[in-house]
């Protein structure tokens, strides 16, 4: 049986943007990459890459799946995860 926090992390995602410069993000899965020009994520509702100029992960806490993050944002863009092979075929 699952505990209660596991579900609510891949129940959810949501993305909060202050002015184009502060955020705030649940439902994060994985930080795959983070410079000062991307922030490369995955979360409960795909993959998920923050562009802009001088972004920086404030806090990452993996165990609840928050993640704080400054800078200044010029797009954000989500893509789904790929299907399994199998159910690509047979629809």
């Amino acid at each position: 049986m699952e505990n209660t926090e596991n579900v609510k992390l891949r129940g959810g995602h949501e993305f909060k943007l202050v002015c184009r410069e502060k955020g705030s993000l649940t439902g994060i899965e994985k930080v795959v990459s983070s410079c000062d020009t991307s922030l490369n994520l995955i979360s409960t509702c795909g993959n998920l890459l923050i562009s802009g100029e001088k972004l920086k992960i404030i806090k990452f806490n993996a165990s609840d799946g928050t993640l704080d993050f400054e800078g200044s944002v010029q797009s954000v863009k989500y893509s789904g995860a790929k299907q399994p092979l199998f159910k690509r075929i047979f629809k």
